[in-house]
């Protein structure tokens, strides 16, 4: 499904849509400056209430703009890229100028919220969020697959290096020649080309199917035993809640975001980030439980979304800031 689908799913439900380009990787000056100029033109022709902002650019930059404006804003950051040296100086000073305003920042784990604290010295407002949460509804237990003869694992990511990419294909490859009841599936769109050619070698060779991206990624979840989600950082990530609210066992990357969404050993497996040697033992781990153990474990990561990542959770914390704003707003209008 196109992004124009997924644009459709909110306009058909009364959203207005503005197209603006972001390059959400790149660091082009001319092209962050266009942005942030779009930004602004935006904000200053709709007037809103309150911003929501999500994900790095648009916080940073549209909440720059939101504090020259004066207008209040909600951040969601959905996590902190791992930087060292300039680069770290750099992006630090730029949750400053971005963050400092913000009426509230939403963490979507606690390494997030002690980092940004740190940062902004604890001059700003926090409350910690499971994520986006998931819709237990929406996402609704699926019965274990029958069918154990085929393990079937998905990676469910834009195709890039920063989710694991690299990890997840040599993994099917060592598993799979060992395994041969194995199949590892992928969803997703090429963020990176180069990787086009290297996934149609597996599929060539029998260890990868390549889907694309779907909208509605439920059918894949239900045909899947396990989900791999090796990548190198999230917020909190979307992929795991909805596979574990599904019923499917996760195996993840040790990092914040992944590793606080799965028990290990309950709900699935931890792995060290960036080691195909440490992904591959779990996998292995997990092919050697019988078919009650993975069902089970399947089965423990519905309990844990049930008890911890229910998405009405986030909705009502979102709704008692945005009242909070509002009534301070009108507090001082009246």
């Amino acid at each position: 499904m196109s992004v124009w689908g997924k644009i459709d799913y909110f306009t058909n439900r009364g959203c207005c849509f503005v197209d603006i380009q972001i390059d959400r990787r790149g660091m082009n000056p001319i092209k962050d400056l266009k942005l942030i100029f779009d930004y602004y033109r935006i904000i200053k022709e709709f007037n809103p209430d309150i911003v929501l902002t999500y994900t790095s650019k648009p916080s940073i930059y549209g909440g720059f703009i939101c504090g020259v404006l004066k207008v209040p804003y909600i951040v969601n950051n959905a996590g902190l890229m791992e930087t060292t040296g300039f680069l770290e100086k750099l992006l630090y000073l730029m949750y400053k100028i971005g963050f400092s305003k913000a009426s509230c920042i939403m963490c979507q784990n606690s390494v997030e919220e002690e980092v940004l604290n740190k940062i902004l010295k604890g001059k700003v407002y926090t409350r910690l969020i499971p994520g986006s949460g998931v819709n237990l509804n929406e996402f609704a237990y699926q019965n274990y697959p029958a069918n154990d003869s085929k393990i079937v694992f998905n990676f469910v990511a834009r195709i890039v290096n920063i989710k694991g990419i690299n990890e997840y294909i040599e993994c099917a490859k060592k598993v799979h020649k060992e395994y041969p009841e194995t199949m590892f599936a992928i969803y997703g769109n090429y963020d990176d080309e180069c990787y086009i050619p290297l996934i149609n070698i597996g599929v060539n060779e029998g260890y990868l199917e390549y889907f694309g991206e779907l909208l509605d990624i439920r059918p894949a979840i239900c045909r899947a035993h396990a989900l791999i989600h090796p990548s190198y950082y999230e917020g909190m990530t979307n992929v795991v809640l909805e596979h574990s609210s599904s019923g499917r066992p996760c195996i993840g990357s040790d990092i914040p975001g992944v590793a606080d969404a799965i028990d290990d050993g309950v709900t699935g497996y931890v792995f060290e980030c960036k080691n195909v040697d440490s992904l591959v033992t779990k996998v292995k781990q997990f092919l050697h439980l019988n078919y009650e153990e993975k069902r089970m474990m399947g089965r423990n990561a519905r309990t844990k979304m049930e008890k911890e990542f229910d998405r009405s959770m986030v909705t009502n914390i979102y709704l008692d800031e945005v009242n909070r704003i509002l009534y301070k707003s009108k507090g001082k209008t009246s």
